[in-house]
C-alpha cells in the first residue's frame, strides 16, 4: 500500500567503496543479494517510484527504476545524489516527499516513512534516521522544494558540502530507533569487517538464506 502523501525513494550510491577494493557498492552481495535489491526491496512498500543516484559518468540501467547520474560540475558526494532527486521531484512529482537512502543499509526500516511523517511538521524540511542518539544523514525523509531551495545557493566545490550542514539549515529532526529495536537499522558497509557482521545478522534474524563469498578484488559476495 503506498503512503499518501505521494513518496518517492532515491538510492544513493554514488560512493566509490574504495575501502572494499574499489567494488560499487550497490553490487555488492550480502546474503548472496545486491544491497541495491535489499535497499529496493525496503523501499518497495513505502514509494511511488524508486530513483538510483549514481556518480557522474557511470552507464546503469534498471528497468525497475530511474538512474539519475551526478551532475559533473556541480556539487560533490551525497548532496549530488540529493540535488539530482530533488530536481526530479520539481519536474515530475510536484508536492511529493523525497526519502534517501544508502545502498550500504540493508536494514532500513519497513516503517520509516510512516513514522518519518509523524514528526514532519510544516517547519520542518527533514527528519533524519538515527539511532541511540546517532544520526545517519543519507538516510532521511525530505521536502524536495526546501531541499532544492537550499541547495541551489551551494556553490559547486569538489567535496562536501555536509549533509548534516544541510540538514541543520532545514530544521530537521531526529527520528531514533533505540527504543524497541535491538540493532541498529541503519547500520552501513564501509569494509569488509562490516560486510561480514551483517551477513552474520542477515542470517541470525533468519531473512533469507544463502551464504557470503569472497571472490576476486572486484568481487564480492
Amino acid at each position: 500500500m503506498l503512503i499518501d502523501p505521494q513518496i518517492i525513494g532515491l538510492i544513493l550510491a554514488g560512493g566509490g567503496g574504495q575501502r572494499l577494493g574499489g567494488v560499487r557498492k550497490d553490487d555488492v552481495r550480502l546474503g548472496n543479494v545486491r544491497l541495491f535489491d535489499h535497499v529496493r526491496r525496503r523501499l518497495a512498500s513505502q514509494c511511488a517510484a524508486i530513483l538510483l543516484s549514481v556518480e557522474a559518468g557511470r552507464n546503469a540501467e534498471d528497468g525497475n527504476v530511474v538512474v539519475l547520474p551526478d551532475s559533473p560540475d556541480g556539487l560533490a558526494g551525497p548532496a549530488a545524489g540529493l540535488l539530482a532527486g530533488a530536481k526530479w521531484c520539481a519536474e515530475r512529482a510536484p508536492g511529493a516527499l523525497l526519502v534517501s537512502v544508502s545502498v550500504d543499509t540493508p536494514f532500513f526500516p519497513a516503517d520509516f516513512v510512516s513514522r518519518a511523517l509523524e514528526l514532519l511538521a510544516a517547519e520542518c524540511g527533514c527528519v533524519v534516521g538515527a539511532y541511540d542518539g546517532r544520526d545517519y544523514p543519507t538516510n532521511a525523509l525530505w521536502r524536495p522544494n526546501h531541499l532544492l531551495a537550499h541547495l541551489v545557493t551551494i556553490p559547486p566545490a569538489p567535496r562536501g558540502p555536509r549533509l548534516r550542514d544541510i540538514q541543520s539549515a532545514l530544521g530537521a529532526r531526529h527520528l531514533d530507533y533505540a527504543d524497541g529495536v535491538a540493532a541498529n537499522p541503519f547500520a552501513g558497509i564501509n569494509q569488509l569487517s562490516d560486510l561480514l557482521t551483517l551477513d552474520l545478522r542477515l542470517k541470525a534474524e533468519g531473512s533469507m538464506n544463502g551464504k557470503l563469498g569472497v571472490g576476486k578484488r572486484n568481487q564480492i559476495g
